[in-house]
């Protein structure tokens, strides 16, 4: 179980070390062939979509799942 973990920790590190290559390397690419200000939004905004994606997509669904339920009981609550 201990090995396992440690496994899994060191992908998690070897993952989180990937990501800021990548993202560094991206955002050095694109400054060279568009520019200061597309390389920092390019950055800046994969930085942020991946800081708050997955909130904002989980408050999308809800507000989705809500607004169906909402449907489905003012639906089956009309009189005929």
């Amino acid at each position: 179980m201990r090995r396992q973990d440690q496994d899994r920790e060191q992908e998690q590190a070897l993952a989180v070390t990937l990501a800021a290559l990548l993202l560094i390397g991206g955002t050095l690419l694109v400054r060279e062939t568009a520019g200061l200000w597309p390389a920092a939004a390019l950055g800046l905004g994969g930085v942020m979509a991946a800081y708050c994606g997955p909130p904002i997509v989980r408050r999308v669904a809800v507000a989705v799942a809500v607004r169906r339920f909402g449907r489905q009981v003012a639906a089956h609550g009309k009189p005929r």
